[in-house]
């Protein structure tokens, strides 16, 4: 619902311009008489170009809103894209990692934000910090990670090379095996 307390004050005396002048200049001029019929004939002109102006003012706004939500949706469209070309090619150790949150079974994981694997998932928008960015990245940096918002439909059990439904065990221990270092140590330290 519209909150009126949010439209600026110039907004609303536009919109009373617009009305305002749009009904005083199409009503016809029969229907006023006396001084106020001749006043209103005198200053039509005033009124059709009031009418224009304001008309062109939200027009201009509405030009302005279209063209912003056109290029956000079009530079969300170009995000997903280059997301699925990254996650098209996501290298044996990039997938080690990004498996750990499904065999752990976790929406957030603590992981080593100085080793160059992960590093590189942040960078690429892939991973993200779970509680905001924090301040300090220590050499030795522990930090809370999970998968991006905008990454999650994106990957399948296929991208990570799982199929939980048709794998052998030799499969499986293949996946075990592969696991990041890291994935064994408890990282439970800040």
């Amino acid at each position: 619902m519209l909150d009126l307390r949010y439209i600026s004050t110039f907004n609303r005396f536009m919109c009373w311009l617009l009305l305002s002048s749009t009904i005083m200049s199409l009503l016809p001029s029969s229907l006023f008489t006396g001084s106020f019929g001749l006043w209103l004939n005198d200053y039509r002109l005033l009124f059709i170009l009031s009418m224009v102006a304001s008309g062109a003012y939200f027009f201009s706004h509405a030009a302005i809103m279209l063209f912003q939500y056109l290029f956000s949706r079009k530079q969300r469209l170009m995000q997903e894209k280059l997301l699925k070309e990254l996650l098209d090619y996501l290298d044996a150790n990039e997938k080690s990692v990004l498996r750990e949150f499904v065999i752990q079974r976790k929406s957030v994981i603590k992981l080593p934000v100085t080793e160059p694997t992960v590093k590189n998932l942040l960078e690429q928008g892939i991973l993200t910090y779970a509680f905001g960015e924090p301040g300090d990245a220590g050499i030795n940096s522990i930090k809370p990670l999970m998968i991006s918002i905008a990454a999650r439909p994106l990957l399948t059990f296929k991208v990570l090379g799982l199929n939980p439904t048709n794998m052998t065990e030799e499969q499986k221990d293949l996946i075990m095996t592969t696991r990041p270092k890291y994935a064994y140590k408890r990282l439970d330290r800040h």
